[in-house]
């Protein structure tokens, strides 16, 4: 019988990651060394369909591709629930990720695999990988948009809340293994952005922005009526 790790666990692990992966950089340690070794790999034997498969993908990372879902998925969501809300937490949660990653990308500049170097501090958006990011908290904000817009998929238990977390994370997890495959980023990148993902997804998705918990609760309370 297995049981789950406690919350405060798993979100201990993803910080040490990340902070085990940033201080390996900044002192040119072994992963670093690894991410070399792995983009040669990469270079070198993920051709062909491999190689497409990828860099097909790691378009769960891409906002602008995210975004032609995330404006209908809203709009319809906001008619729906006879809300601003929607639309207003949607707009605030990809404005305000894409200024953290401005944020995190600035204090650590790395270049990409494709520019044949790699080098800290001197230009370059690599660190951490803001795709990856993507792929766990704006795949999650088109998930919930999904449960308001379309509440029968909750109500029959096919898109309950943990499931969406659940795929949140999972697609989060894939897009960063493609875009390591696909040569965009370097494996730390990845790592760094793994571990912040799981961090900020589990902050967003206890906070509720969208009140889909509440929502599916309320219409459980018993009534007196009767």
């Amino acid at each position: 019988m297995t049981q789950k790790w406690p919350r405060g666990v798993r979100l201990g692990l993803a910080a040490a990651l990340t902070a085990v992966v940033t201080v390996d950089l900044v002192m040119g340690g072994p992963l670093r060394s690894l991410d070399h070794a792995v983009h040669r790999f990469t270079q070198h034997d993920v051709q062909g369909g491999w190689k497409q498969a990828a860099d097909l993908v790691r378009l769960l990372g891409q906002r602008w591709l995210l975004l032609q879902l995330l404006v209908p998925l809203a709009v319809v969501a906001a008619v729906r629930a006879r809300s601003l809300r929607p639309p207003v937490v949607t707009a605030l949660i990809v404005i305000g990720l894409s200024e953290l990653e401005t944020l995190a990308k600035a204090i650590i500049p790395r270049t990409y695999p494709a520019g044949g170097r790699d080098v800290l501090y001197t230009g370059g958006r690599a660190y951490p990988s803001g795709h990856t990011l993507n792929g766990f908290l704006l795949v999650w904000t088109a998930l919930e948009l999904v449960a308001i817009a379309f509440p029968v998929l909750v109500a029959s238990g096919r898109l309950t809340a943990h499931r969406r977390l659940v795929i949140a994370q999972v697609t989060g997890v894939v897009t960063g293994v493609a875009l390591t495959l696909a040569g965009v980023h370097w494996l730390t990148d990845v790592l760094a952005s793994l571990g912040l993902g799981v961090i900020l997804l589990a902050l967003l998705s206890t906070a509720d922005p969208f009140r889909t918990r509440a929502a599916v609760i309320a219409p459980r309370v018993p009534s007196r009526a009767g």
